[in-house]
């Protein structure tokens, strides 16, 4: 194998596809870039058997051929380069790196012992690539990181003609948004959220464009532009999300996003897990409130328009400020009931929805 590249597009297609990498050292194969040569073509790519990557780069080929390479090694070296065309080469057993007056080698590993990874087929469906990447960064962040509870720390696909759906939920809160999509069928599919936010980050790089989705048996498959990622799907039944969505409270404050999200992060932080921030509705908008025993008290007021009754509800200032964070335009939608229901936060356009299970206030001391 040997071929000369652009020093900055294999860098960054590198560090696209070792983020797949294994980091278990009993299997040394799985530590590797797996390079094949072919036309006109490089392709790379790499897997911990729970996700992988396939990426297509366009070099100057002069030899045909595979190797499989460690690949964060060669991802650090490559990166620190100069400004110069890469030459590479490989053959019995190691690899040959140039790169302006540097010249280094590198012991290849074993490719044989590097799994196939098929290409994506099944249920496809596609979906625009900013509106994809907007709503995978406005649900991801609802998933759990509890690994204990795996359902949870993936998010559910729900493929239809009539377009996507992505929910996630960590039982504290949830998060849906819908997308216009172009499928070819219905499917179901729990993505991790670590395999969804690496195709998610593909498609903001990606810009215009379209990904598409492939969901077949126990994996999923997003390509975009010259990279292909497959993850393995989680087990499972995924909560009934749509019992949980209420049709509408009579309880309706609007306000700017960004004036509410600074006054939550500003008070929030004043507020432990213990203490979580207090939101006081009335006519003239919000008043919210924090205190900790060890630390102190912030008060700050949010004029908005708010429509229902006078009432006080108790949030993580967390998840507040993430649901405030997701919303997309100037002003924002709170809906609440009586401080015991989730808080149901959108934007003017309800495509993304987020609810937020409030903090039970202690009773007032009785006399």
């Amino acid at each position: 194998m040997k071929f000369r590249c652009d020093r900055d597009a294999l860098s960054e297609a590198l560090q696209t596809v070792q983020r797949t990498v294994s980091s278990r050292p009993g299997i040394p194969a799985l530590t590797g870039v797996h390079m094949t040569a072919s036309g006109e073509e490089l392709v790379l790519a790499a897997t911990d058997l729970e996700v992988s990557a396939q990426l297509r780069l366009p070099v100057q080929m002069q030899g045909e051929g595979v190797a499989l390479v460690p690949a964060r090694l060669l991802a650090d070296m490559v990166k620190s380069f100069e400004q110069a065309p890469v030459d590479f080469e490989a053959g019995e057993g190691q690899a040959r790196i140039a790169c302006a007056n540097y010249e280094g080698t590198i012991r290849c590993l074993s490719a044989e012992d590097f799994p196939a990874l098929l290409p994506p087929s099944g249920t496809r469906v596609s979906v625009d690539a900013p509106g994809f990447a907007e709503g995978v960064g406005q649900v991801s962040r609802a998933a759990s990181r509890d690994e204990a509870r795996p359902i949870l720390t993936a998010v559910l696909l729900e493929i239809g003609r009539e377009g996507l759906t992505m929910v996630a939920t960590d039982s504290y809160r949830l998060a849906l948004r819908e997308l216009a999509a172009t499928a070819e069928g219905e499917a179901r599919a729990l993505v991790p959220e670590r395999a969804l936010t690496e195709a998610g980050r593909a498609a903001a790089a990606e810009g215009q464009g379209e990904v598409e989705i492939f969901v077949e048996g126990s994996s999923a498959a997003f390509r975009v532009g010259a990279l292909a990622l497959t993850s393995r799907l989680i087990e499972g039944e995924f909560p009934n999300y749509r019992q949980l969505l209420p049709e509408g409270y009579e309880n309706r404050l609007v306000a700017s996003r960004q004036h509410l999200l600074d006054a939550v992060r500003r008070v929030g932080l004043l507020a432990r897990e213990s203490s979580p921030v207090r939101l006081e509705f009335n006519a003239l908008g919000v008043r919210l409130t924090s205190s900790s025993p060890d630390l102190g008290g912030a008060v700050e007021v949010v004029e908005a328009q708010y429509e229902g009754q006078d009432l006080t509800a108790a949030f993580n200032p967390g998840y507040l400020a993430d649901g405030l964070s997701g919303v997309v335009g100037e002003r924002v939608v709170l809906e609440v009931r009586d401080g015991l229901k989730p808080a149901v936060i959108r934007g003017e356009a309800d495509s993304f929805v987020y609810l937020a299970m409030p903090v039970r206030l202690p009773a007032p001391a009785t006399v």
